[in-house]
């Protein structure tokens, strides 16, 4: 087969590093082996692209990661093992038609018919029908959950793992910088966002989403044929993948004119209110401090999201989202650890008002560190006037 030049490929220490963290935590945790699963999305391909250098885009897949031996890929006939091949970290690529079944043999080659199985995905993703499958393949394993397990490893950010978020930024600045030329009145969402898209793509991104909301917000959309008038007050969204796989997501705010009374007192909330999160953002702490520091803001300025049901921050990585998740799944923070923050708001006097205001919001990825976050992306918030 013709190799096809990817980008997403890790280099050989990055590899040799996750395989002896996961080894020694599988160990710790007294397991033989992982079924690490994935499914073609942006949530949750990357647990299967972080052991395999294998970005899928559609279908299940599961990579087979024994605590000695060779990894192996396995996947369904819905996507096949072309692509997947291109990752050049395995050697052993498998499409049965039963994965469960395969997945039991190759265990079993291992010697580890009777051994205890960790199944990464088991909370979240991996089918009844596959879980079922692999139970009966190899009826005498011990099958156990690995999902919080794998993910505690791979929350912690090397440095090339931090270096390709950087590149990801990077680009995402190229790309908002571009859309200036494209916001003007007239012009329909769509079109500018899918200028978004087609820079993205063409500067190298894997996969992503630009999303827009203007005022009175309701939601964030991927662009309607709704026209921009010139006293709109816009929020763009970039969530993209880049050349390695990582992601940021990234708000920037937009008008033809100067924000009025209103709306700079809001913005100016937001910014302090964001600051405040990211200092929170302090290696040993606990992830749910960034809700706190969210708080004791909006108790300045007489807002309130403690009721939210909505993500203030999140792990982010070559998943869109990984743990921790603020609020809903907290951990203590460490240092390299990678957190988009976008906060919730809410406490609005009444609903015109907070659909005059809710949308206007700012997000960024954090670099958890021991005095603070980094910002990776932007390291200021600026509302932005264009011409109109």
């Amino acid at each position: 087969m013709t190799h096809v030049p990817v980008t997403h490929i890790t280099s050989d220490g990055e590899r040799a590093r996750r395989y002896a963290a996961l080894r020694e935590a599988m160990a710790g945790a007294g397991m033989d082996a992982f079924v690490i699963c994935s499914r073609g999305d942006e949530f949750v391909r990357g647990r299967v692209q972080y052991v395999s250098d294998i970005f899928q885009w559609a279908g299940r897949g599961f990579v087979v990661l024994p605590m000695k031996g060779e990894a192996s890929f396995v996947t369904d006939p819905l996507w096949g093992t072309g692509y997947a091949m291109q990752g050049m970290w395995l050697n052993d690529y498998r499409q049965p038609d039963d994965a469960g079944t395969e997945i039991g043999a190759i265990l079993s080659d291992h010697g580890l018919a009777t051994g205890t199985i960790g199944i990464v995905g088991l909370a979240d993703i991996t089918s009844v029908a596959d879980y079922n499958s692999m139970r009966t393949a190899l009826p005498g394993a011990n099958w156990v959950d690995a999902t919080d397990l794998f993910d505690d490893v791979r929350a912690i950010k090397s440095q090339e793992e931090i270096d390709s978020t950087i590149e990801t930024g990077n680009i995402m600045r190229r790309v908002f910088n571009a859309l200036e030329a494209e916001i003007r009145p007239g012009v329909q969402e769509v079109d500018v966002l899918s200028e978004a898209h087609r820079l993205a793509r063409q500067l190298g991104c894997m996969e992503g989403i630009a999303l827009m909301g203007r005022a009175p917000f309701q939601c964030f959309g991927p662009g309607t044929r709704g026209v921009i008038e010139k006293d709109d007050v816009m929020v763009i969204d970039l969530e993209w993948g880049g050349p390695l796989g990582y992601w940021v997501e990234v708000r920037r705010v937009y008008s033809f004119k100067p924000p009025n009374d209103e709306q700079k007192a809001f913005w100016e909330m937001r910014v302090e209110s964001f600051e405040a999160c990211v200092q929170a953002m302090k290696a040993g702490e606990d992830s749910d401090t960034v809700l706190d520091a969210r708080d004791r803001v909006y108790d300045k300025y007489g807002y309130d999201a403690r009721d939210a049901n909505s993500y203030t921050a999140h792990g982010i990585g070559i998943d869109s989202l990984e743990p921790p998740w603020v609020p809903g799944k907290p951990r203590i923070m460490e240092e390299n650890m990678m957190i988009n923050l976008h906060p919730a708001v809410g406490g609005f006097s009444d609903a015109e008002t907070g659909a005059r205001l809710g949308g206007i919001s700012i997000a960024d990825n954090v670099l958890v560190g021991p005095d603070g976050g980094t910002r990776m992306v932007d390291q200021t918030d600026e509302w932005i006037v264009l011409d109109a």
